[in-house]
């Protein structure tokens, strides 16, 4: 079967750190680039322009999109991929024109977002939508299908290909919105590609393998029973790790939002792009094991995946948590040193945010997406209201320490409703190990930070040291992990 021949060994390991590497070194480089060209208030721009768009995708397209990735394996074993593909591109192309209309009515209405012509913002909104969410359907079908190899360079085309425009469209014309369009077309771009990944996926000779009650229908009623849950899910979320540009910008300034962006994403950009690289080379093993009549494979695939995904991101966090303030030095214009003090929140609140997707796991294997509202609606209702109590006095510091609290209580929320809702077992064992091996990380980041000048060589030397230290653990994890999967199979 298409999902047992996920690529796990050594050349696939190899094909996703390498892709990985390069969308970080593309993000890095992107905001080193961003925050010496742009100011403050013009980043602040441009992610209110993303978080805007993010919004109205997250309504309607990237529900469609989950649910889609979820039956890629089954449809293309039983021949009725490329029919179903075809179909969500024609169901994307025609939300992008709706969603890109209802946003220029809000923009004109309320003007959500700073110093952006209404035009522009319709315009941008139709191009992200389009380009976004079909590279997001790319990348996930090669991720799920095993393709290690595309979904790399895919990934890094839009990346890289994005932040060319970008630079060369400011530099050319010096406004945010141009900056925003540039990495809309390499979206844009990349997500073209599905054309010739849907030309190029073949089914196996004999289709049928799977019984057709194992087989996910693509109807309307099927795709509305799992979207809903996921529509609101994902809005909540929004309300909880978004809802701040805009909120900030009220409290302060949309110059505060642009900084604030900047210094967070040192740490939600890396932890980000690691969590899909988790799930990208065990999520075949997660939802290739599934029989959706039997609750006791779900179960034991979730044990299975959780004992390599939790570990792997705390030791992870730790990492990022070590290396934040070698990162500002690395990363960040001169307009944007300031926001040093604001990263170990930030690391802290990104690797409880990772760590609570366990429950989307469980969620997406039981085809069950109702089990994410109530951390969601707890996190939407914490974020905001700890930011408008922490953020007036310290607009950056009470905005950072408002989400990390805001993050760890929706983890509290999530292994309640899972230890509750299903007979899962947690990896306590490894998950304390790995955080000690975080929190001995930290510290000797801390301490490097402290006796070591300041300067760009020697913040890339210590990076690379601990980030060699951390490879080579999370290495010795997957392969304990594939070896379990291996003995189980």
């Amino acid at each position: 079967m298409i999902a047992n021949r996920m690529g796990t060994g050594f050349s696939g390991l190899m094909a996703l750190l390498l892709g990985r590497v390069g969308q970080l070194a593309a993000a890095f480089l992107t905001i080193k680039i961003a925050t010496t060209l742009l100011s403050p208030a013009e980043v602040g721009s441009v992610n209110q322009l993303n978080s805007f768009a993010m919004l109205l995708a997250t309504g309607l397209l990237l529900p469609v999109v989950a649910y889609f990735t979820r039956g890629v394996v089954g449809w293309v074993e039983t021949h009725r991929f490329e029919a179903y593909a075809r179909a969500m591109l024609y169901i994307i192309a025609l939300s992008a024109f709706i969603l890109s209309a209802v946003g220029t009515l809000l923009q004109w209405g309320w003007g959500f977002v700073h110093d952006v012509a209404v035009p522009w913002v319709g315009f941008l909104l139709m191009v992200y939508l389009i380009g976004f969410s079909t590279h997001n359907l790319l990348i996930n079908c090669t991720a799920v299908l095993g393709q290690r190899k595309h979904t790399a360079i895919y990934s890094n085309l839009a990346a890289w290909l994005g932040l060319a425009a970008s630079a060369s469209l400011y530099l050319q014309f010096g406004t945010a919105e141009v900056w925003f369009l540039g990495i809309c077309i390499g979206f844009l771009v990349s997500g073209q590609l599905f054309w010739v990944f849907l030309k190029n996926t073949k089914s196996p000779a004999s289709g049928g393998q799977r019984p057709d009650q194992n087989i996910l229908p693509f109807d309307v009623a099927a795709v509305l029973r799992f979207m809903w849950p996921q529509v609101l899910v994902g809005v909540l979320w929004w309300v909880q790790s978004q809802s701040y540009r805009f909120q900030l910008a009220e409290i302060s300034n949309v110059a505060t939002v642009g900084l604030f962006f900047a210094g967070y994403a040192l740490c939600s950009v890396p932890m980000q792009a690691f969590e899909a690289a988790v799930n990208e080379y065990f999520g075949p093993m997660l939802y290739g094991k599934i029989d959706m009549n039997s609750q006791s494979t779900v179960v034991q695939a979730w044990n299975l995946y959780a004992s390599v995904y939790i570990p792997s991101i705390l030791i992870f966090g730790g990492f990022l948590a070590a290396c934040a303030p070698f990162l500002v030095v690395l990363a960040l214009g001169s307009e944007f040193q300031a926001v040093g003090t604001i990263l170990i929140w930030a690391a802290l609140g990104e690797t409880a945010r990772a760590l609570s997707t366990v429950n989307h796991a469980l969620g997406i294997a039981k085809v069950d997406m109702r089990r994410l509202l109530p951390p969601a609606l707890a996190g939407a209702l914490a974020a905001p209201v700890l930011i408008q109590v922490l953020a007036p006095g310290e607009p950056l510091l009470g905005t950072a320490i408002a989400l990390c609290l805001a993050n760890a209580i929706v983890l509290v929320v999530v292994y309640v409703l899972v230890s509750l809702s299903a007979p899962v077992t947690w990896p306590w064992k490894r998950a304390l190990a790995a955080a000690s091996l975080g929190a001995a990380v930290i510290l000797a980041g801390r301490a490097a930070f402290d006796l070591l000048p300041r300067t760009p060589v020697v913040a890339l030397a210590v990076c690379a040291v601990l980030g060699l230290f951390v490879l080579a653990v999370l290495y010795y994890i997957s392969r304990s992990s594939l070896a379990a999967v291996t003995a189980k199979s």
